[in-house]
């Protein structure tokens, strides 16, 4: 019964040491970086689809492009 419980016992001291571990923060930064960008890119099109019209007028008139 002795063995059976040193055997248990570093196996439960070595799952614990694996929970402390920061193994999977990489994983976790990736998604919320990844995150993040698509939050921008959601931002960058809405700001674009409002201005779309004046933007593209004010790219005209800069470098004298006849409109359509």
């Amino acid at each position: 019964m002795s063995r059976f419980m040193v055997s248990v016992s570093s196996r439960l001291a070595a799952w614990r040491s694996d929970l402390e571990g920061e193994d999977g923060f990489q994983t976790a930064e990736a998604i919320g970086i990844a995150a993040v960008g698509l939050i921008v890119l959601a931002a960058i099109v809405v700001v674009l689809e409002a201005l779309g019209v004046d933007v593209i007028e004010w790219f005209r008139s800069s470098f004298g492009v006849p409109e359509s």
